[in-house]
């Protein structure tokens, strides 16, 4: 008898997602000339979206990866997620922007316990 053996990639959790007490919203925004990692911190301005600057008011987080050949890029704008997880700027804190992302409906929580 033949022995079948099936291999399949799978699927791997990346912990940006911390829970499910708050519904996961998406929006999908213009992007331009940059690469980002799922998960980064953005600041969208008539629907167009750019990495997040240290001191500037951040209200989406990255869902998919993005290359700077892509023009839409789809974002979370409600959700609960990782604060381990989020990609900032250089020299930045994900504290200092968690009561603005409050306010837009994003909630931080931790992997740690």
């Amino acid at each position: 008898m033949a022995e079948l053996i099936t291999t399949t990639a799978g699927v791997h959790y990346d912990d940006l997602i911390g829970g499910t007490n708050v519904s996961i919203v998406t929006q999908n925004v213009a992007v331009s000339g940059a690469t980002l990692a799922r998960g980064a911190l953005l600041t969208v301005t008539d629907g167009t979206a750019v990495a997040t600057a240290k001191g500037a008011t951040a209200n989406a987080i990255l869902a998919t990866p993005v290359v700077a050949e892509d023009t839409v890029a789809t974002v979370y704008v409600k959700g609960q997620f990782n604060r381990e997880s989020i990609v900032i700027a250089d020299g930045d804190d994900i504290n200092s922007h968690e009561a603005e992302l409050r306010n837009v409906g994003i909630y931080l929580t931790s992997l740690k316990g």
